[in-house]
């Protein structure tokens, strides 16, 4: 008896060693594949730090925070070197936040810090491609990144502060921020920035996150619905991006009438992505001529 149980285990530790190996190639392959994208973030060209950064996002390797931050800061010596490219600082910046590490909340912190008093008013957050992205992007993502950090409460500063930036991209990229952060204490503020908000893409951002805090279908709430009838294209969709997001049912019915006139097709595209988050499923396509 004692034989035949001694050949089994025998057999089965056989059988399962390939799969330990296996494991261990995995393993290996995947620690290889992240060291190599650290290589290229911390010596790589410019186009290899922002693909290492982009691979970062997804992998979201914790060992990566160190690595990322010392990209983010750029090469301070060389100011138009293409380390400190708006581009390539908004995608360490979105790495960075699927981090939640409090270790990066400081360094990140600086960043925006030495950034943000080159942001001047005027400045525009459009583009058509990666090489075209401003500053005032970057600045934005990185306000958004503090957000999403362990809250601190110098995060919270840096981003109450930031509602009263000249700039109206700075201010929505803070009210993100916060929206993130997630802390009722901070409606107030955002309610008061608001009651002063001139620009409407910024006012969205403000009540997509009052809202978002607050979770109910209250005034705030049907202002931001409202505003989805905005002559301004990039408000609508702002808009419809925050009806999705905050994934309250009464959203539905503002979000299926913007579609029965939404003749941009990037906006279009998106109430409907928008709309079916609401509805929790995948909407049907509708045509233009179909609602014509």
């Amino acid at each position: 008896m004692f034989k035949n149980i001694s050949i089994s285990i025998i057999l089965f530790s056989i059988s399962v060693l390939p799969l330990f190996a296996g494991g261990d190639k995995a393993v290996e392959y995947a620690d290889r594949a992240y060291f190599e994208q650290i290589r290229k973030l911390e010596s790589g060209s410019y186009e290899e730090k922002v693909d290492a950064a982009d691979y970062l996002k997804f992998v979201s390797n914790k060992l990566a925070v160190r690595p990322l931050l010392n990209a983010l800061r750029g090469n301070p010596k060389v100011p138009k070197s293409l380390e400190n490219h708006p581009y390539l600082k908004f995608t360490i910046a979105q790495a960075l936040s699927m981090m939640d590490q409090e270790i990066a909340i400081k360094p990140t912190i600086e960043e925006y810090k030495k950034i943000e008093p080159t942001i001047l008013e005027k400045d525009e957050p459009y583009f058509t491609s990666k090489d075209d992205y401003t500053m005032v992007i970057a600045a934005g993502e990185i306000l958004r990144t503090i957000g999403s950090y362990p809250y601190a409460k110098e995060s919270e500063d840096v981003l109450v502060n930031a509602l009263s930036h000249p700039n109206f991209y700075i201010r929505a990229s803070a009210a993100d921020g916060l929206k993130f952060m997630n802390r009722k204490e901070t409606v107030n503020f955002l309610v008061s920035t608001l009651e002063k908000e001139k620009n409407d893409f910024t006012k969205a951002a403000l009540l997509n996150s009052i809202v978002n805090i607050m979770k109910v279908a209250d005034k705030s709430f049907y202002a931001l619905c409202d505003m989805i009838k905005s002559e301004n294209p990039s408000v609508r969709y702002r808009v419809s991006m925050a009806l999705g997001e905050v994934d309250l049912k009464a959203a539905e019915f503002y979000l299926r009438q913007a579609l029965l006139v939404e003749d941009k097709q990037n906006v279009r595209d998106q109430i409907r992505k928008d709309l079916a988050t609401v509805l929790g499923f995948k909407l049907p396509t509708i045509s233009v001529l179909s609602v014509e």
